[in-house]
């Protein structure tokens, strides 16, 4: 029983880390070049991709932006020919970017509310691993007041403080059942906050060649008063009360280096390479308010690996009022295979995209996008939960935003 607890409780929060769980949707234009542009998008999403390119930009402006991330996984166990698929459902993460100051100054501030970590997935209560995993959906919301310096006109730096809201909701079966022979239930939610920073320098030669480097802190979000409630049989109730619980959630830092470059008058190169922190998940730790036999803090070894990425996109501009994008992509996963859990069965993954931006009047642009991830197959025993099997996985993330200049 105190394995099965272990097993339980350590796995709830883990889509936080993963790949799997990185939304990289906070700017539609650079979506629609497979997450590239950081040194060519010189705008309001700036406040994310890079704070030193904002002051450059040519307007005030407010963008607001959403996606629909479509995560659709399968799981076969060894010798066995039957598959398990997750539930279709839409997971929608959002950004809102506003930029203000004198045009043509020397500094331009700014604020952007943005999802760079989520997801939702829901494997149901019928698949062989019912017992780790039903269903999961997490959000980190980052709140960033930013500001831009012009050192010369071509030389810009800013940064940004960052606040991290994150929530987490999941459910699971426990092998303890009734007398119908229902298996019990355990539900965990709770909320964090954290802190981190992001800063970036951005340098432009005239209608030639840019390039961005930026870097986001890791942030530590804290996790208390969580909510651990249990559905169980009478006889064993007193093993699993509702308590509380508290964690510490490592998100991860990263380290990234565009650049852009013009191919003729109406094409433009840009290309994106990024290292991600994610060394710093090394275990994970659950504090419980009231403890059992069987309901015991409990500690888990994780040990990710640093994971880098690299994306390349075309921006072509086909008149006055239309641009149009496409780009391709290549992670690789920081999940060791002896780690993968059903929550994100991640591994290294190729992506590609397709994108537009249509000028609507002076004032308002329409951007929208589309990219498809492809994680690769994989096979892997779990050394906690022993899972053993085949997972394979795909993402859809259609969005579009619409920004007001002034």
């Amino acid at each position: 029983m105190r394995k099965l607890l272990f097993a339980l409780l350590l796995a709830s929060p883990t889509l936080t880390f993963a790949q799997g769980s990185q939304v990289n949707t906070q700017g539609i234009r650079a979506l629609g070049m497979s997450g590239a542009g950081s040194a060519l998008f010189v705008d309001e999403t700036s406040i994310f991709y890079n704070p030193g390119a904002l002051v450059k930009s040519a307007n005030n402006a407010i963008s607001v932006g959403a996606s629909a991330v479509m995560y659709r996984s399968a799981f076969q166990e060894i010798n066995s020919n039957v598959q398990h698929n997750t539930k279709f459902q839409i997971s929608p993460p959002f950004s809102i970017f506003a930029s203000f100051g004198p045009k043509n100054s020397w500094w331009k501030a700014g604020i952007g509310v943005y999802t760079p970590f989520g997801g939702a997935v829901d494997w149901g209560t019928e698949w062989p691993g019912r017992f780790e995993l039903n269903h999961l959906a997490l959000r980190a919301i980052y709140i960033q007041p930013t500001l831009s310096f012009k050192l010369t006109e071509n030389f810009g730096i800013g940064g940004g403080f960052v606040y991290n809201i994150g929530t987490v909701d999941l459910s699971r079966s426990i092998p303890v059942f009734d007398q119908n022979g229902n298996p019990g239930r355990a539900e965990l939610s709770g909320m964090g906050t954290g802190m981190g920073f992001n800063i970036g320098a951005h340098y432009h030669l005239e209608d030639e060649f840019a390039i961005s480097l930026s870097y986001r802190s890791h942030v530590r979000t804290k996790l208390e008063d969580g909510d651990a409630e249990f559905t169980v049989p009478a006889a064993v109730a007193a093993s699993f009360p509702s308590t509380k619980f508290s964690a510490e959630l490592p998100l991860p830092s990263s380290f990234n280096i565009g650049i852009s470059l013009p191919l003729n008058e109406k094409l433009d190169l840009a290309g994106d390479a990024t290292f991600i922190g994610y060394s710093i998940y090394k275990k994970l730790v659950f504090d419980y308010e009231d403890n059992t036999p069987v309901l015991a803090d409990t500690e888990q070894t994780k040990k990710y690996e640093n994971a880098l990425s690299g994306k390349v996109g075309l921006n072509y501009t086909a008149n006055d009022k239309l641009a149009l994008r496409t780009g391709i992509g290549y992670v690789y996963t920081p999940v060791r295979s002896q780690y993968v859990y059903a929550e994100t069965p991640d591994n290294n993954r190729i992506m590609g995209s397709v994108g537009f931006t249509y000028t609507l009047s002076d004032k308002f642009d329409l951007s929208g996008a589309y990219t498809f991830q492809r994680i690769m197959e994989r096979t892997t025993t779990n050394v906690e939960t022993r899972m053993s099997g085949t997972y394979k996985t795909n993402i859809h993330a259609p969005g579009i935003s619409l920004t007001y200049k002034w």
